[in-house]
């Protein structure tokens, strides 16, 4: 029983963002929350722009919750797809430029859903669940949500990787519609070796609480009572939040407490049954594939979980790929620098979107307007 409750421990302290001491005084972190500059203080992050939410059920039985902003007839649609213990909330300040952009010559649609046993989506069906169930999903809200159409694809950390297989799993759909894509703090693989604390805790949970999550049938202790523990250690989980999630030193309170929230409400079983995944990910044959589409690769400089050279590799392996280091940012970057995120990748898709007419069909005859990419903010360091 004491292996569990520590097991127990363990899950809520990565699904916080990493291991670190636990004993810290509760009055410090209501000190820190106590933040009146925070700059995104109002910010409705519950109520984000919305035009339409609905369910789509997946090939293996997942309820996957999906809400889309922009026209149903738009000529381009965005579908968005979230990394490891976050959900669509972490797209907030790109959802609301995609619905605010105007002017762009083009009509603009975004799709964006819960990857499973994340936010709204249901339970894994599974003990551990691989990345190509991950492409798998991708394909069928596509399928279901943007069944015409050109395509670009955004994906953070996780759903990076979800991309990457993307090719492999569903050719179909990506050679003939895919006009572009956004990697935002990912990696082709590797993961397992990456000697930072938040990577080595992944590897400790890996060996001891996955073969103890399979044991706790008759012991007392089940999945949901691990989870009402951890959603009982607010405290502990937003300091650990603020200190491993950013690299600001003071970062503003709603943003940390945005990531933490992700954090503790992502199911414990999805906190492990992911980690193998994450972990075991190799994705560099497909990445030949990318070539032919335009290409942005975001990372944060202080990136202690898909760290900037993986980041890099990937832009390596893609030619003609745009590799963007954001200065003092950490792996949230649209998130710790919204602006500069949602201008790059708004760049990136008027880059793909030369060859759209404005009915939605593709342009056999060449670009129609040349396209410039906006200068870099004092944070950016690119690179075509």
């Amino acid at each position: 029983m004491r292996r569990l409750a520590i097991a127990g421990g363990i899950a809520g302290g990565v699904a916080a963002g990493a291991a670190i001491a636990v004993g810290v005084p509760r009055y410090l972190a209501r000190r820190t929350r106590a933040d009146a500059g925070d700059p995104y203080a109002t910010e409705p992050f519950e109520l984000p722009p919305t035009n339409s939410m609905r369910t789509v059920t997946t090939g293996d039985g997942v309820d996957v919750h999906v809400e889309t902003v922009g026209p149903e007839d738009a000529d381009l649609t965005v579908v968005f797809a979230h990394g490891y213990l976050h959900d669509a909330s972490t797209f907030y300040f790109q959802r609301k430029a995609v619905a605010e952009a105007a002017g762009r010559g083009y009509s603009v649609r975004a799709v964006f859903y819960d990857q499973p046993g994340h936010g709204r989506s249901g339970p894994l069906p599974r003990a551990e669940y691989g990345i190509d169930d991950l492409a798998l999903t991708l394909g069928d809200v596509i399928d279901a949500v943007v069944p015409t159409g050109p395509l670009v694809l955004v994906g953070h950390s996780m759903g990076g990787m979800t991309i990457q297989a993307f090719p492999r799993v569903r050719p179909d759909l990506f050679g003939p519609r895919v006009k572009g894509v956004g990697f935002l703090s990912t990696s082709p693989g590797g993961l397992d070796t990456v000697e930072t604390k938040p990577m080595r805790a992944l590897r400790r949970l890996r060996r001891t609480v996955l073969p103890l999550l399979k044991q706790i049938t008759g012991t007392g202790w089940t999945p949901q009572l691990i989870d009402r523990a951890r959603l009982l250690s607010g405290d502990i989980g937003y300091l650990v939040t603020r200190r491993n999630a950013f690299a600001h030193e003071d970062p503003p309170h709603s943003l940390v407490k945005l990531v933490e929230r992700m954090n503790r409400h992502t199911p414990v079983q999805s906190v492990v049954g992911y980690l193998r995944a994450i972990l075991d990910h190799e994705e560099t044959a497909t990445l030949k594939e990318f070539g032919s589409v335009p290409v942005l690769v975001a990372v944060g400089d202080s990136d202690i979980l898909t760290p900037p050279q993986h980041s890099r590799r990937l832009a390596d392996a893609i030619p003609g790929s745009r590799f963007a280091l954001i200065a003092e940012a950490a792996h949230s970057p649209q998130l710790e620098y919204p602006g500069e995120i949602s201008q790059l990748l708004l760049e990136m898709i008027d880059k793909s979107a030369v060859d759209i007419d404005p009915i939605g069909e593709t342009n056999t005859a060449g670009p129609q307007r040349r396209l410039r990419w906006s200068p870099f903010s004092r944070h950016t360091h690119a690179e075509e």
